[in-house]
């Protein structure tokens, strides 16, 4: 770029001469300039005979590109010569089912045979731990080895990375460069907008819903890599014991038809192990009107979802867990994301770093959460699923700062007032909520502990200070203001009422709890909220979370029932909360219609069925209930069944049921499931609960 920034023409060979490389690669990084000049919007290279390469700009087009070359920094990574070698070589390897040659490697590239050699070397490094390494014989060439599903995943990665599936997509590919330009030709060729139109049918008529974009990009990739494997012999066979569950989820009817339209379109044959493969990575899809509820791990999801908001909440200082919205937005992502982990579907985030650059603390700040949950249900999440949880915190994090109540902050510097005004004006067009009510030095602090104010921004430590301070520098860094935010969040008047009555109202609720049966939650409820109003303490009870303990009383535990079948079971534990107005039959026919949809996913461990209807169907109030029953109920559960205990859960948003779920949890590890059944009365059962909540 430097040397075509001068406007002259350059030879090819010059230019060959000036990199100390050839003539061939000398082509490839002009096509690498090319497809960066044209994502930037500047004009394409012109090549004039016999003059050679050469950039017309206007003087303008010269100045910007010159900015936006010096804007470059170690974000914006460019592959070395070497680097794109490697990766094409990994393409040409993963494309073919035969070994390959180091010659027929320097033939395509353009390279001598020793530079293959030590690209080869290379490679084997970058391979290590990715589940596939590189092998080769001397006299019979190179080839690819690990688990077939292994492979796939490294080919469609490559796709991931290299390919513009944005502009392929729109029908624009001239912002290809060399290795996208490889990966179209090798996996995909002519065939991928025959794909498009096949995914964009079953969207229609089978489905029945829109996938996201990233789920039609990973599925368009993985559909491309599965018939070139496919095509070279590679085809997976083995069929796993869990596909007599697969098969009984809609999900696996929809593999079965997309595999018959490949075969029929691209006339190749998919064995079961195929169709098993690609029911799974349509049940990991995401859609653009996803379900409310996951068919798998539904509890344990709600629950990784409370405490990775409260986690961040406690990491941050900041009050996520008043914020609904979040709660609808995670509730939304962790669903596919569990599933994707569990089943090893790779994922790439293409604003990976620039995320991790612009959203450094909040990164870093879930990165620490997420290694203190541990869960089980995150295992092997990577940075590029981190990515995209970092986004939602984000985005709460701006509607925070939109609803901020306004502060009456003071501030303190060493010296004079000069340090302190320009903090002042700092501070103040930065935030339109802060109200700085006084500016002083260390020796007037003792004054400003008598006034009127919520948190003193300070250039110097205040350890001795009792209102709460946060130190910044004279000139804020971004690490300042995102500490002043959290701070005015915290301490803000109205959020420090807010978050204190709400703290208080759940204190009555759980003594009250304690030492009475309470028939009515919801009118009790209502009743306090309205007798802390009247108090001046406003409290919004449509943000308390029940325990479980509110919500199953006596009234709603029925205790050793017979059942003749899982639908019965289920019409037994629904007409509880029919009966005490709770809910419609609307809501029993949605849930019997949620399990048959659902499957056996719904037994959430031995003996144990959690059954619900679609989010708000049917019920007019939060509500639980609990069946027990003497005889076994089966629910066609390969590992869970027979069942003998039927929770249903009556929710009304994606927030309210989270505190009883976890005491459920809490009470499904400390009571065995034969102990609960054994209980004769209600009064008894409720006696567990009560216990294992304590």
């Amino acid at each position: 770029m430097e040397r075509l920034l001068d406007g002259r023409p350059h030879k090819l060979r010059d230019l060959a001469q000036r990199l100390e490389i050839s003539v061939r690669l000398v082509r490839y990084e002009m096509q690498e300039v090319d497809a960066f000049l044209r994502r930037e919007g500047f004009p394409a290279l012109q090549y004039e005979r016999p003059a050679g390469l050469r950039l017309m700009l206007t003087q303008a087009q010269h100045k910007a590109l010159s900015k936006k070359l010096a804007s470059l920094d170690t974000y914006d990574y460019a592959m070395t010569s070497a680097e794109r070698r490697c990766v094409m070589t990994l393409m040409l390897i993963a494309s073919g089912g035969e070994a390959l040659t180091g010659q027929y490697f320097a033939d395509q590239l353009g390279v001598s045979k020793s530079s293959i050699d030590k690209d080869m070397a290379l490679l084997k490094t970058d391979l290590l731990g990715s589940g596939v390494r590189l092998e080769s014989r001397v006299g019979k060439g190179s080839t690819l080895e690990g688990e077939e599903q292994a492979l796939r995943h490294c080919g469609v990665r490559l796709l991931e990375q290299h390919v513009d599936f944005a502009g392929l997509y729109s029908g624009d590919a001239e912002g290809s460069d060399m290795v996208g330009s490889w990966a179209c030709r090798l996996f995909c060729g002519e065939e991928l907008s025959a794909l498009f139109e096949l995914l964009r049918s079953m969207e229609q008529a089978e489905l029945g819903k829109w996938l996201g974009y990233d789920s039609f990009r990973m599925l368009t990739f993985t559909l491309a890599v599965t018939l070139v494997r496919v095509r070279a012999g590679k085809a997976v066979q083995a069929v796993p014991a869990s596909m007599a569950l697969v098969k009984t989820s809609g999900e696996y009817v929809h593999a079965v038809h997309l595999a018959g339209e490949l075969e029929k379109r691209f006339e190749v044959r998919l064995p079961a192990g195929e169709v098993y493969a690609l029911a799974i990575l349509l049940a990991g899809a995401k859609y653009v009107t996803p379900e409310p509820y996951l068919k798998e791990d539904w509890a344990g999801v709600q629950v990784l979802l409370d405490r990775l908001v409260r986690g961040m909440s406690e990491e941050m200082d900041i009050a996520f867990t008043e914020d609904e919205e979040i709660y609808n937005a995670l509730q939304a992502h962790l669903g596919p994301t569990v599933f994707r982990l569990r089943h090893d579907i790779p994922i790439t985030n293409p604003n990976l770093q620039e995320i991790r650059k612009n959203y450094a603390v909040c990164f870093e700040a879930l990165e620490r959460v997420l290694k203190k949950l541990d869960s089980e249900l995150l295992a092997g999440i990577t940075e590029d699923d981190i990515a995209y949880l970092v986004l939602h915190f984000c985005a709460a994090m701006e509607r925070s700062k939109r609803m901020m109540p306004v502060s009456r902050v003071a501030i303190v510097c060493v010296h004079g007032a000069g340090t302190a005004n320009l903090l002042r004006e700092l501070v103040c067009s930065k935030f339109k909520n802060i109200r700085v009510v006084a500016t002083a030095t260390y020796t007037d602090l003792h004054a400003l502990e008598k006034m009127d104010v919520d948190f003193v921004i300070a250039s110097i430590p205040l350890p001795d200070c009792k209102v709460p301070w946060v130190k910044v520098e004279t000139i804020p860094t971004a690490e300042n203001w995102e500490a002043i935010s959290r701070m005015a969040l915290k301490y803000g008047a109205k959020g420090r009422a807010h978050s204190d009555a709400a703290e208080l109202f759940k204190d009555v609720m759980k003594t009250i709890q304690a030492h009475c049966e309470v028939r009515d939650v919801d009118g009790l409820m209502a009743s306090l909220a309205a007798s802390f109003e009247a108090a001046g303490i406003p409290v919004r009870a449509d943000r308390v979370q029940p325990a479980l303990a509110q919500l199953l009383s006596p009234q709603k535990v029925l205790c050793r029932r017979r059942a003749a079948g899982w639908e019965d079971a289920v019409r037994q534990a629904c007409a509880v909360l029919v009966q005490a107005g709770d809910v419609t039959e609307e809501f029993t026919i949605s849930a019997i219609q949620s399990v048959r949809s659902a499957g056996p996913y719904i037994v959430i461990m031995p003996g144990v069925a959690l059954v619900h209807s679609e989010l708000g169907k049917g019920v007019k109030r939060l509500a639980m209930s609990l069946v027990t029953f003497e005889n076994d109920v089966c629910f066609h559960h390969p590992a869970n069944d027979p069942v003998r205990l039927v929770l249903c859960l009556a929710p009304t948003d994606n927030w309210a049921h989270l505190r009883a779920l976890r005491g459920l949890l809490s009470l499904l590890n400390k009571v065995p499931v034969r102990t609960l059944c054994a209980a004769s009365t209600p009064q008894e059962l409720c006696e567990y609960i009560k216990e294992s909540c304590e």
